[in-house]
């Protein structure tokens, strides 16, 4: 699902209603599954063993391939688009369902690190102006040009917010 909405996003410049309609079924469709209360689940697939002896849940090792597939930076892109009134809602119904588990508290020391990491690395790009800023390649979109390290500042996206 994370690489049809992709492939949604790389194929045309300018997005119609009805790709705008399929970016947001697909949103609605991954939301639907993590609505899935755990318990229902276990009728459809057992819990995972993981190597280290704990089961795993099959919300975390869907949330798992949702981020390997870099869900986080479409869901940024797709909030820098024109049409993002189209999917708000949706959006925001997906990301409250990722975050559903964790505590407020961790949530906070986690954006507190990358905001204080974001901050330090800008700092270090203002210290050397002289070398031009690292360009995405023409073939692939912002979103697919970070590394999942990275933060969301430094993706390339300089002009290509249009393409929406």
């Amino acid at each position: 699902v994370v690489e049809y909405m992709k492939h949604i996003l790389e194929s045309d410049p300018k997005l119609s209603p009805h790709k705008c309609d399929q970016i947001n079924n697909c949103l609605l469709l991954l939301r639907n599954i993590l609505h899935i209360p755990e318990s229902h689940a276990h009728f459809v697939m057992p819990r995972l063993q993981s190597g280290g002896g704990h089961q795993v849940s099959m919300q975390n090792t869907i949330l798992w391939n949702l981020f390997i597939q870099s869900i986080d930076k479409l869901l940024l892109y797709l909030m820098t688009c024109p049409q993002r009134s189209l999917w708000g809602v949706t959006m925001v119904q997906l990301i409250a369902l990722i975050y559903k588990d964790q505590h407020v508290s961790t949530l906070q020391k986690l954006l507190n690190l990358w905001f204080e990491a974001s901050l330090s690395e800008s700092s270090d790009d203002n210290e050397s102006n002289t070398t031009p800023p690292k360009q995405a390649s023409g073939d692939s979109s912002p979103m697919l040009t970070s590394d999942p390290t990275s933060d969301s500042s430094d993706n390339g996206s300089g002009g290509k917010k249009e393409s929406c």
